[in-house]
């Protein structure tokens, strides 16, 4: 699949990756790769961490968009996890802007990975922000000594939550 992916999307730039601009076969083959990232990380009401990088071809979208805007700079395991799920819930965004005709403003390479376009979703539409926070990306956070991936974009989701 990482192949094909390669060759229909990833070999036209990295404006190919922006969800809006999938076809519906690679949004649903996305998509699928992003809820089954989502499931094994974020269990609903189970506030599970465990640190999966994603599939492949979720990790290359990520890699695309990084390197266009930052250069080919080196990111930490923490920091491509954090992005995954950023990703992955763009493509989710992009799934439900499809099924329901709910508008949502489309991203750009410059804010595709920022959590501020997740939590000014969430606000809009209920459902989304009742899953960010059942499935523990958008919780209360303990604190503790030594903050992992998915503690820090937590923070972040709340922090600009109550910015708002």
């Amino acid at each position: 699949m990482l192949s094909r992916f390669s060759n229909e999307v990833l070999s036209r730039g990295s404006s190919a990756v922006l969800p809006q601009n999938l076809s519906d076969f690679w949004i649903k083959a996305l998509q699928k790769l992003c809820d089954d990232f989502l499931d094994s990380n974020f269990a609903v009401d189970q506030c599970t961490e465990t640190l999966d990088m994603g599939d492949p071809v979720l990790v290359s979208c990520v890699h695309e968009v990084l390197h266009s805007s930052q250069g080919a700079g080196e990111i930490s395991a923490e920091e491509m996890a954090e992005k995954v799920t950023i990703y992955a819930l763009s493509i989710t965004m992009e799934s439900i802007r499809r099924e329901s005709g709910i508008k949502i403003p489309t991203p750009t390479l410059e804010d595709l990975l920022s959590i501020d376009r997740i939590v000014q979703f969430g606000k809009i539409n209920p459902e989304f922000g009742q899953f960010l926070e059942r499935s523990c990306i958008a919780p209360e956070i303990k604190t503790s000594a030594e903050e992992n991936w998915l503690q820090r974009l937590k923070k972040k989701i709340i922090s600009r939550i109550s910015e708002a």
